[in-house]
């Protein structure tokens, strides 16, 4: 029989057991008033719990063990902090336990009171080797049970990245603007060439960015300089017109470039290379710099989206993907999939984030707005969840499935999982 401690806390969190005629193991009749707040740090495994026995009610904590032994094993007989337990509940009695003053402690055991039923879908959920573990009974579970469960999941992916996001902000003295435009780079350099950019942008600040705001040559000269793409001779004009610029700008305000070698081009479409990602993203500051005090200004997904079509990109770059290599006309402007993953992965972020770091819920709902606008990712997570009868939906539903998989389903957290839980609750 496959039990564990986890399913001991949820069959007594939701009564999962036969509850008629309750009784101790010294006999006495017991009801349970109120299982009490499961409590996941230290100490008693459930919090302000109510239990009448025999006339008496008590209040206190309930710990919980597979044998009622491993009290023993875990010490508490020695620690004060469990003097205030008024039930240990276990699945198999083999001791009596006792507080630190020696006298003994009501014990409730469930061996023979939970539903072979419910070991049953635990154990099935916990045993397969399927890629996750409800995939073959998911279908099983209503759409709206799970959008409910999704939102909550959201919430927690943008909880978790946000701590990112305020070591950064934090990084920055508290400057919201600098850590966006650091995120917002990165984010320019996608997965392949993230690492990069980031360490551009740290290497050039924004503030010297903003100097130059109307001076496109300037901006594209410190943009490619900084990133160590200008230490060549070039052929053409335009090359050596961005390094004669850069050298000047450099000199005066001391800036370093980072390694050229550190930009990723192999098995990149050539709209891709960073070359063209670094024109784009000097284009972007020449039309829009301090971007984030911009953005949080905005209350509608068009005007948000805005910012980052039309943008002022270098002619030079219609007929070249790297300097001194012509190229067939193409088309020079961020796609609509580019720009839906920086307002998924920065904008959407950054407002969720800002808003709950100064108490305003109007950014945290913006924020998942923005992701409702949005169409859903296309990856081999999300289109595996779709295919076993996951309801499709937008980016917010998509995000809340990536974090899904990798928190709950990765590591079989199913009686913490909403979707486990209905799985394992059902009649």
């Amino acid at each position: 029989m496959d039990f564990s401690e986890d399913l001991l806390h949820f069959v007594w969190k939701f009564r999962l057991f036969d509850t008629a005629g309750l009784e101790t193991t010294q006999g006495d009749r017991m009801e349970i008033i109120s299982p009490g707040i499961h409590n996941t740090n230290s100490g008693p495994d459930f919090e302000q719990a109510k239990i009448r026995i025999n006339d008496t009610l008590w209040a206190g904590n309930v710990e919980m063990h597979l044998r009622s032994s491993d009290w023993f094993k875990h010490s508490h007989q020695q620690d004060k902090a469990y003097d205030n337990v008024i039930l240990h509940v276990v699945f198999v009695d083999d001791m009596p336990a006792v507080r630190s003053d020696g006298t003994a402690i009501a014990t409730l055991v469930l061996q023979h009171r939970i539903s072979p039923d419910v070991i049953s879908r635990y154990s099935g959920l916990m045993q397969n080797m399927n890629w996750i573990p409800c995939e073959h009974s998911i279908r099983q579970v209503d759409d709206f049970y799970i959008s409910t469960w999704l939102s909550r999941v959201l919430i927690e992916r943008f909880e978790h990245r946000s701590e990112q996001v305020l070591n950064l902000v934090n990084e920055y003295k508290g400057s919201w603007d600098d850590a966006f435009y650091i995120t917002l780079a990165r984010n320019f350099g996608f997965k392949t060439n993230a690492l990069p950019f980031e360490l551009l942008a740290r290497s050039l600040p924004q503030q010297i960015l903003a100097r130059y705001k109307n001076s496109d040559l300037q901006i594209e000269a410190l943009v490619f300089g900084q990133a160590g793409l200008l230490e060549n001779d070039f052929a053409d004009g335009y090359g050596n017109l961005l390094k004669t610029e850069y050298r000047f700008l450099a000199a005066k305000h001391q800036l370093s470039p980072i390694d050229g070698y550190l930009w990723k081009f192999m098995r990149l479409r050539p709209q891709n290379f960073p070359t063209i990602r670094l024109a784009q993203f000097a284009a972007l500051v020449l039309k829009s710099n301090h971007l984030f005090s911009k953005i949080i200004e905005i209350t509608d997904v068009k005007t948000i989206r805005s910012l980052f079509t039309d943008l002022p990109v270098n002619a030079y770059w219609e007929t070249h993907y790297r300097f001194d290599k012509e190229s067939k006309t193409h088309h020079i402007q961020l796609g609509a999939d580019s720009i839906d993953n920086i307002l998924l992965n920065t904008v959407a972020l950054f407002l969720f984030s800002y808003g709950r770091y100064i108490g305003k819920e109007r950014f945290v709902n913006r924020a998942i707005a923005l992701l409702e606008d949005l169409p859903s990712e296309i990856n081999h997570i999300v289109n595996r969840f779709y295919a076993i009868g996951v309801k499709q939906g937008r980016a917010d539903r998509s995000q809340a499935l990536l974090q899904l998989k990798k928190q709950y389903c990765d590591q079989k957290k199913c009686l913490t999982c909403g979707v486990g839980v209905k799985l394992i609750h059902t009649n």
